[in-house]
């Protein structure tokens, strides 16, 4: 026969198992857990939060961590002299930029091309290539420390290559496009190749993940 020291001890564990029991259900059903990221390339729950950084835009102003606050921002690291994947994917994001409009998409948007040749892509060069492919680009260049102070951020690996005898070279240079949200953190990436209507499923279906995030 039990003695009334165990009976006394089996009691309290049962009692503590059912207050465990009870917290648990209570939580459950206050504090629901956040919603599961099942977007690709969605970085969430820890977006990296971007920090301050120094450029210039196309017209010569300064381009800061303050022009991405506030919008929704598509970026995209190139170089004008690049013969294949960079007019493809601002043709892509000069597209993604059009049916944004055509659908009223309600988020603010800019599509941003950032140059990682800065000894050839003046500012003049870049305004005239984005204007290219859609009048509401920004391009962004500016010495090279100012364009790691963003690119390092990012993790953006640039390679440049030595130049052939007429001064011509190519630069590695990732294919994606980020998306910084409204509070400047990297949110999502979107790999290559990209498409129109993809982006915009995928962005829709990242502003409905972040609306219940935040509620």
């Amino acid at each position: 026969m039990p003695s009334p020291q165990s009976l006394r001890t089996t009691a309290l564990i049962v009692g503590l198992i059912a207050f465990g029991a009870g917290i648990g259900a209570f939580t459950a059903r206050y504090y629901p857990p956040a919603p599961a990221a099942r977007i690709e390339g969605l970085m969430w729950p820890n977006p990296k939060q971007l920090g301050p950084f120094a450029a210039v835009d196309q017209d010569g102003r300064p381009f800061t961590l303050d022009r991405l606050l506030g919008k929704w921002s598509f970026l995209f690291f190139g170089y004008t002299h690049c013969p294949d994947v960079c007019p493809v994917t601002l043709s892509v994001l000069s597209q993604f930029e059009r049916r944004l409009a055509e659908d009223k998409v309600d988020a603010p948007a800019q599509m941003v091309f950032v140059s990682v040749d800065p000894q050839r892509d003046t500012t003049v060069r870049v305004r005239d290539y984005v204007r290219y492919f859609s009048p509401g680009m920004i391009g962004v260049s500016g010495t090279e420390a100012e364009i790691q102070s963003l690119t390092s951020q990012i993790g953006i690996a640039i390679l440049h290559y030595d130049p052939d005898p007429q001064g011509n070279y190519l630069v590695d240079h990732s294919a994606s496009v980020f998306l910084i949200d409204t509070k400047g953190r990297l949110l999502l990436v979107f790999p290559a190749p990209q498409n129109a209507e993809a982006m915009l499923g995928r962005f829709r279906q990242a502003l409905d993940f972040m609306k219940r995030a935040d509620a």
